[in-house]
């Protein structure tokens, strides 16, 4: 465990640079992927976005935890994390400016994988860089402002997309490249050092099992898992097919659903930070889980139906703003009660968390070809699309009702109420 403090300084660079990073690889997936394919394909759009947000996603469920363990072994002197941050951000920025020339869709889908693979890559060098050097007095800090990063930097990205919307290279090759100059500020000042000459050799059959589990034997982390697996499942069919939706029903131009898309999203900020503070509060103070998990659902479900009927720009806002809520909620209880549920047995909390994170990333990766599976079966209609979406939110919401209080875990302590 790290024990000497880091700098306010090193702290804003990296702060800052991760929020480019943000900026640049989560922008396309909310806006620019769905303009640039409209401008391309306008007729396979539908189909063309689910494979283009899809492919990238199922592909980092191998590549992710497959760079964390080759950094760990990385004994280059330039350091085993910044060497994979300065690859990462480097594909980034090339598939970016690819998918800004691309003139067909196989092209730009080939360019958005390799550059979303690179920014996750470099996405998860950041979080491991804290692990190994930020200390504990210091990490709840540091957290609250990487994860309001998280919040800001998409509708940053949005807003900047949209002011180069006629342009596709800018659209894409301008937040890359604010990515790339503000990682490699980062980059130079970077405290890191090589794998230890003594560290062990690459065991895949540990890596393996970062993807399974018993639920027999651990039965409260499976309604948990498969719980959330449901909540993102919605989550990743709802911003999907967002731009489509608005230009078809408003007929808004991309520079202003780009304006549309990113006051919602700044409007959005404030509404979960206020839904995440107070369900934090009042669950500690009642300690409950499931019933916001539960209500956290039905938000949703109740925001996805207003989306799926919209008319209006003030109903767009309506629907946003109560799924936001709903999402807030969400986020402060989730991890909460994943950790109650977390098995215990064998020291394994790192495999098991990287587990229980699989959920949402398995989600984000199925979620787009089952919508668009689900958009063709209803002949293109949005509506439908979301009334699905709606439905899974419910199920996620009430599957949470399956964790047992006082059920004991593997080492015999009780699972508190929840």
């Amino acid at each position: 465990m790290p024990t000497v403090k880091l700098r306010k300084g090193y702290l804003s660079v990296l702060i800052l640079s991760y929020c480019a990073l943000y900026v640049a690889w989560i922008a396309p997936t909310a806006f620019s992927l769905a303009i640039r394919i409209e401008q391309i394909a306008p007729d396979i759009k539908d189909t063309a976005i689910a494979i283009a947000v899809g492919v990238p996603s199922l592909i980092v469920l191998v590549t992710g935890p497959l760079v964390g363990v080759l950094s760990d072994k990385t004994r280059l002197r330039f350091g085993r994390r910044r060497t994979w941050m300065l690859a990462g951000m480097l594909m980034g920025l090339l598939g970016s400016v690819l998918v800004g020339l691309s003139e067909n869709i196989g092209l730009l889908i080939a360019a958005w994988t390799l550059a979303f693979i690179g920014y996750t890559a470099a996405g998860g060098m950041f979080v491991t860089h804290l692990g190994d050097k930020l200390p504990e007095q210091q990490r709840g800090k540091v957290a609250g402002f990487t994860g309001a990063v998280t919040q800001i930097a998409p509708v940053v990205g949005v807003a900047i997309a949209g002011a180069f919307s006629a342009m596709p290279l800018a659209m894409f090759a301008a937040p890359s490249a604010i990515a790339f100059i503000l990682g490699l500020a980062f980059i130079v000042v970077m405290k890191d050092d090589p794998a230890p000459a003594d560290s062990s050799k690459i065991n895949f059959r540990q890596l393996a099992q970062g993807f399974y589990f018993n639920p027999r034997r651990h039965p409260d982390f499976a309604w948990v898992w498969i719980s959330r697996f449901f909540i993102f499942l919605a989550l990743s069919i709802m911003s999907l097919y967002t731009v489509y939706l608005l230009g078809d029903r408003l007929a808004l131009e991309p520079g202003a659903l780009a304006g549309l898309v990113a006051t919602g999203g700044l409007l959005g900020i404030g509404v979960a930070i206020t839904g995440s503070i107070l369900s934090g509060a009042i669950s500690d103070r009642i300690r409950r889980r499931k019933p916001f998990i539960v209500i956290a659902g039905l938000l949703l479900a109740g925001g996805l139906v207003v989306t799926a009927t919209l008319t209006s720009i003030t109903q767009f806002y309506i629907g946003s703003l109560v799924a936001v809520f709903g999402v807030g909620i969400f986020g402060a209880i989730d991890q909460a009660i994943g950790l109650d549920t977390l098995p215990s047995d064998q020291g394994q909390n790192g495999r098991f968390l990287g587990i229980f994170n699989l959920a949402n990333q398995l989600a984000q990766g199925v979620g787009p070809f089952l919508a668009a599976a689900i958009l063709s079966l209803l002949g293109g209609d949005y509506t439908g699309v979301y009334i699905v979406a709606a439905a899974f939110a419910v199920v996620g919401g009430l599957l949470i009702l399956g964790v047992r209080p006082g059920r004991p875990t593997t080492v015999g302590i009780p699972v508190p109420k929840i």
